[in-house]
């Protein structure tokens, strides 16, 4: 049962997110209502506030990985756990409602913000890649947990999938969790490995993308967005 000294609190930010939603709290009252339903018998705002004071925002608390949300104290493999559940269901929700309508990736910005979405806050880098039909409509994406150092090993794979599916052109991808988002003599040769196995079988190289949180790079074009 919650202590009576912080069960009251509690109940009243429960009853202020149910009645108004998100925008009744402050960024770190939403992390203490969601740290109750993990941590039942302790004063869970001292432990959001201290989150807030390593991280910063709601986005960077989510992204951070296990063993750095359990270096606040109070967090326990239940609470962090239940963050990382939370991040993972945004992401599946959001995820889901994209492939129920047609998802049309013709501009740069609709393709960094899908991008932005699955990469961004990703701890190692990993290359997306977006298969499209002739009309730059999704047909299908998959992601590669690595360095993009196995150029010609992609390149080969990302032809079998696009035949596959029969796209008209692909759109890669990838994060420097670095945050650095100049592109690398890696990403340059990937990006020309690519365009030319796939101009090989007439598809097209839309773009490679460099992905971090707060900027995004596109090889072909030469620019940032």
């Amino acid at each position: 049962m919650d202590n009576p000294l912080y069960a009251g609190h509690r109940g009243r930010l429960r009853e202020r997110f149910l009645a108004h939603g998100l925008a009744a709290l402050q960024d770190y009252e939403a992390i203490e209502l969601l740290l109750t339903y993990a941590i039942a018998r302790r004063d869970v705002k001292p432990i959001a506030k201290a989150m807030f004071a390593k991280f910063g925002t709601i986005e960077r608390i989510l992204d951070a990985t296990p063993e750095e949300l359990l270096g606040i104290d109070g967090m326990g493999p239940a609470s962090a756990g239940l963050l990382k559940l939370i991040k993972e269901l945004c992401a599946k929700y959001l995820e889901q409602k994209l492939v129920n309508r047609d998802l049309i990736l013709d501009t740069p910005r609709r393709v960094i913000d899908f991008c932005r979405m699955k990469l961004a806050g990703g701890k190692k880098e990993t290359l997306l890649l977006l298969y499209l039909n002739a009309h730059h409509i999704l047909i299908d994406y998959e992601s590669v947990s690595g360095t993009v150092d196995r150029a010609a090993i992609y390149a080969r794979e990302i032809v079998e999938k696009a035949l596959l599916l029969h796209a008209s052109g692909v759109i890669a991808a990838h994060n420097h969790p670095s945050g650095v988002c100049d592109p690398s003599n890696e990403d340059i040769d990937l990006t020309r490995t690519v365009m030319n196995a796939l101009g090989t079988v007439g598809i097209t190289l839309f773009d490679h993308f460099v992905i971090t949180r707060n900027a995004a790079y596109s090889i072909l074009r030469a620019k940032p967005f």
